[in-house]
């Protein structure tokens, strides 16, 4: 009695510590996958609703240690956020427990993915913050098979990692069929090795062959940032004063700046950008700076990216957040504002205009750019289809670094661009379309700030830019026609494999 009662207690001990190591900044890729199959052999084992109760809490507390990297959210949100996440996240486990008399069929393994992709894919539909947390995020460090995704997106890798977890607890109560198993494992393994070896040959053969160019990717030093002093701007006694100061401290940040990018062209960048709001500018100076930055691009013959915080403190949301790109001719080429502000820390001061993102054709095949945050979703990339390189300045915070860095490489996978997300407080990445890192900085060790990358100049069309999310259509077919099929299974009572 009390050995069991011991194993048991050991089980749940070690089901908590997978899941905490399941997702979030301290994963672990392959405790995904055990994390999830070792769930859902406990839960079968529980009646239905204490078994989503347990998946519930098992979930939730993983995904509460696992998560906490968000220091500007009220404990109250995180505490809503997780609740919410651990609901829909349960969701699939209780499904499951509806299909207890069909497992007898292979049919039945399908349920148990289909609805975790479907889930998954509603709830980040909705979600603020996008695609924080994703199943298939667990597995950035698997080159091979973040490959998959270039043909039918992330879900596909959620899919995989939890078809796998029906599949073993399949396995395991049909440990009496063996025939039915072996052709079970067959089947499995087939579509995971065809993953894989799609993978090998995208990275071995398909991997870019293109010139390459020198781009250099510029964050400023840290003794340099501007802090705006907005209610000082606003106040008649004190606006001179206070106005005086911020040009004398934005002219010698953007003044570093400049300097940089002309010291990176000589020694042969043709591209130079600047990290998310790295310059600033109060926004009635604005203009100069552009006739500035048209200058320097034109004399240096470079493409000059200009990550900006353009500060307009007569407006209520005085933050305009830019990426303005001049070309060679001093030409400005790209007006981009950020698409999507950051719940909570950003979105309250954020005076956001709909650009979409914006491509230019050029010597170097298609520029494109976007802003840190907007690579957390996909559907808005979407927008840079066709896009040769993109250019993405960013600004973190040492939680979520590298985490969020990581993130990125999966849009340059899906929509086949090369990719240099630029970072201030973080983890600045090159990465070719196969999501092969080129190069990297680590803002809190390096002392110059500047990245270079040797990046090639052609991108490719991905399977995946063509049919978009035709992967989630596929599984909503699936789970219909597995449930059609079991709840047909269920009048002959059969044990043999159904396909």
């Amino acid at each position: 009695m009390k050995a069991n009662i011991l194993k048991k207690f050991l089980f749940v001990l070690a089901l908590l510590f997978l899941s905490i190591l399941s997702n979030g900044q301290y994963v672990l890729f392959f405790a995904t996958w055990f994390f999830t199959a070792l769930l859902l052999l406990a839960v079968r084992k529980l009646p239905r609703w204490k078994g989503f109760l347990f998946a519930f809490f098992i979930i939730a507390i993983g995904y509460y240690i696992g998560t906490d990297v968000a220091p500007f959210l009220p404990v109250f949100v995180s505490i809503i956020i997780t609740i919410i996440f651990s609901l829909l996240a349960s969701l699939p486990y209780l499904i499951d427990s509806y299909l207890s008399k069909h497992r007898s069929s292979f049919m039945s393994t399908f349920i148990f993915p289909t609805s975790t992709v479907l889930i998954e894919y509603v709830y980040h539909q909705f979600d603020p913050f996008g695609t924080w947390w994703h199943f298939a995020y667990t597995q950035q460090s698997q080159s091979v098979l973040l490959q998959s995704i270039s043909l039918f997106g992330m879900g596909y890798i959620t899919f995989l990692i939890t078809w796998f977890s029906s599949v073993f607890n399949w396995i395991y109560e049909q440990k009496n069929e063996w025939k039915n198993v072996k052709k079970g494992i067959l089947i499995y393994s087939l579509t995971l090795g065809l993953t894989f070896m799609y993978g090998g040959l995208r990275i071995h053969f398909q991997k870019p062959n293109s010139k390459t160019i020198r781009v250099a990717s510029i964050s400023a030093l840290d003794s340099l940032k501007v802090l705006i002093d907005i209610q000082g701007l606003n106040n008649k006694e004190t606006e001179n004063s206070v106005k005086t100061e911020t040009r004398i401290n934005t002219s010698k940040l953007n003044q570093y700046l400049f300097n940089k990018s002309i010291t990176e062209a000589k020694a042969g960048a043709k591209i130079v950008f600047w990290a998310e709001g790295n310059g600033t500018i109060l926004k009635e100076d604005e203009n100069k700076l552009y006739e500035q930055a048209s200058q320097i691009a034109s004399t240096q013959k470079i493409y000059l990216g200009l990550g900006l915080a353009v500060i307009d403190p007569k407006n209520d949301k005085f933050l305009e957040n830019k990426f303005v790109l001049f070309d060679q001719k001093g030409k400005k080429v790209i007006d981009y504002w950020k698409g999507i502000s950051v719940p909570g820390a950003e979105n309250p001061i954020s005076n956001n205009k709909t650009t979409g993102i914006q491509k230019i054709k050029t010597d170097y095949g298609t520029i494109s750019g976007a802003i840190c945050f907007d690579l957390d979703f996909p559907d808005y990339l979407k927008q840079a289809k066709g896009a040769d390189i993109l250019l993405a300045p960013s600004n973190d915070y040492k939680e979520i670094d590298p985490i969020h860095t990581n993130m990125a490489k999966f849009r340059a996978i899906e929509q086949g661009f090369n990719l240099i997300r630029q970072t201030s407080f973080g983890l600045s990445m090159g990465t070719d379309y196969t999501g092969k890192v080129l190069s990297k900085m680590d803002h809190f060790t390096d002392n110059n700030k500047v990245l270079i990358t040797q990046l090639p100049t052609k991108g490719i069309r991905t399977v995946y830019s063509k049919i978009g999310d035709s992967f989630i259509i596929f599984c909503l077919l699936l789970f219909i026609w597995s449930n059609i099929i079991l709840r047909k299974r269920k009048k002959t009572n059969s044990k043999n494999i159904i396909l």
